[in-house]
């Protein structure tokens, strides 16, 4: 064989392995919003988020955060829309949530457990918090195709969440 052919051989051996990892990456990578939306029933969406809040005691950034969340705007939010669960620093979470690294820690799920948006970490004020409780209600509107806000029970009240 000459120089020639063999060094053509290279590039196009080389070019398939780089359309291959290419397409390989490509499923690996997309979108499990899509997959998700695919696979679930209507009747097996959640009826409401869920807010587990990792938490621990003598925290007093703990113990702030849950007086935001008593406040009126993010009340009527985690009342309406959220199931509230309290679990302490070192119990048991779902396998598929990182381990948090402190506290306070907010994981918004959805269905069998998937976080729908990155966690709240810290502290936060009643606008930081009640941007946070948006952004999960959008997101859970976005991948199941469920606007929360619109319940039946929802229609003779005054929606104050813009979403």
């Amino acid at each position: 064989m000459s120089l020639k052919k063999i060094i053509s051989l290279f590039i196009m051996s080389l070019s398939i392995f780089f359309v291959a990892c290419r397409d390989d990456f490509s499923i690996k990578n997309s979108s499990t919003k899509d997959i998700i939306k695919k696979k679930i029933a209507k009747e097996d969406i959640p009826k409401k988020i869920s807010m587990l809040l990792i938490t621990q005691a003598h925290c007093p950034s703990c113990k702030e955060l849950e007086e935001t969340m008593k406040l009126e705007k993010p009340a009527k939010l985690i009342k309406k829309y959220f199931n509230k669960k309290i679990t302490y620093l070192g119990e048991k979470i779902p396998e598929n949530l990182t381990p948090p690294n402190g506290t306070p820690t907010v994981y918004f799920l959805g269905y069998r457990d998937e976080l729908l948006i990155e966690p709240m970490i810290g502290e936060k004020d009643e606008e930081g918090l009640m941007m946070f409780l948006e952004d999960a209600l959008l997101e859970f509107k976005t991948l199941y195709n469920v606007d929360l806000t619109l319940n039946k029970e929802d229609n003779n009240e005054t929606n104050d969440t813009k979403i």
